[in-house]
């Protein structure tokens, strides 16, 4: 009995082992050359593998793990390893009981007796709530109820909570007013009032819920030893934090915070942030742009910024004279700038004279 692995011949009579496993088709005589040539080249192993140390094996996972030492090589040794380990977790299948499955034949597989750690801690119980321990205490059990319910007005079957629930009567067009009520309230708005306050309730007693499970409703102070690269605790904040917190909350709605409502005492939400300028969106503003460039491009000398060139060259001989006591000469251009401030206030003076005499 010496196959290669997944290539016993199967036999019609039963479901033995080899029904689980492949076959070689039979060669006939239409096939071709080129797959006469290979069959004889095809290398046959034994099915029966040998082990020094037995290997652990786990059928309900399939797994098996070899426990025999390496020696020499070990890449030209692993193949063989793999396909010998391969062929002894398969020999180890055919051992199981089989059933079949429409046409074809499973094993069953145990139960598994190898333990994998846990990546995460097991998840503790939580604690009931307040509706929970109540229930308990009285014995109320959870009754299952229909999940839809026959609609009166439209005489259809709906689902009996959610949206278009049926016999929904928030939306009736008609409220009956009994004898002993006051015919001028608004019943409308009531209606609309109950709903919001019963969504309120249930919102207060999901959030104490939440709360009871945590363990505890007190407000912790700042801890002594702060966790590392997990931020600043809420109670550590300080006010300029914490104003920018609710100012970007408050901006984060879908009319950039324009319809936000204020508290009492609040500032309004001042914008830090610059708004950026786009440039125009004009023909002649973007022509006028692009000739901008196309000058810069189309000038030999570069431009020098006067500011940097003078950092560049250093203190002038003048500057370090004056550092050192000298007083400052005064050049000819400053000659003649001073010059002509003083022939602009003799003008100045003459039209103020000249319009007193006009009026």
């Amino acid at each position: 009995d010496e196959y290669p692995l997944g290539c016993r011949p199967k036999k019609r009579s039963g479901p033995t082992k080899s029904s689980l496993v492949a076959r070689i088709p039979p060669i006939s005589a239409s096939k071709s050359k080129f797959q006469m040539e290979l069959l004889p080249h095809f290398e046959t192993r034994p099915t029966t593998v040998q082990k020094i140390i037995d290997p652990f094996v786990d059928l309900g996972h399939l797994v098996i793990v070899d426990r025999d030492n390496i020696e020499g090589d070990a890449s030209e040794k692993l193949l063989s390893r793999a396909r010998n380990n391969a062929q002894y977790l398969f020999n180890k299948i055919w051992e199981l009981n089989r059933k079949h499955v429409e046409e074809a034949v499973m094993a069953e597989l145990p139960k598994s007796s190898f333990i994998l750690p846990r990546e995460k801690k097991i998840p503790e119980k939580k604690e009931p709530t307040k509706w929970e321990k109540y229930a308990a205490a009285k014995g109320i059990t959870k009754k299952k109820k229909n999940k839809k319910v026959f609609d009166e007005a439209t005489k259809e079957w709906k689902p009996t909570y959610g949206y278009r629930r049926g016999n929904d009567d928030t939306k009736d067009w008609l409220i009956e007013i009994p004898d002993n009520a006051d015919p001028n309230k608004d019943y409308f708005a009531e209606r609309v009032d109950k709903k919001k306050e019963r969504i309120a309730k249930n919102e207060t007693q999901r959030l104490k819920n939440m709360a009871r499970q945590l363990g505890s409703t007190v407000r912790k102070g700042p801890s002594v030893d702060p966790s590392i690269g997990l931020g600043v605790a809420p109670e550590e904040k300080s006010k300029e934090q914490l104003r920018f917190a609710v100012d970007r909350a408050k901006a984060a709605t879908a009319s950039a915070g324009k319809f936000q409502r204020l508290a009492k005492g609040e500032k309004e939400n001042v914008k830090k942030g610059k708004k950026r300028k786009f440039l125009p969106n004009e023909a002649g503003g973007e022509k006028e742009h692009d000739l901008q460039i196309w000058e810069k491009i189309k000038k030999k000398k570069a431009k020098i910024i006067e500011e940097k060139a003078a950092a560049i060259a250093g203190p002038s001989k003048q500057e370090k004279k004056e550092k050192k006591g000298h007083k400052p000469i005064r050049q000819k251009s400053q000659i003649h700038r001073q010059q002509w401030f003083k022939n602009k206030k003799s003008e100045n003076k003459k039209t103020r004279g000249n319009a007193r005499k006009n009026k």
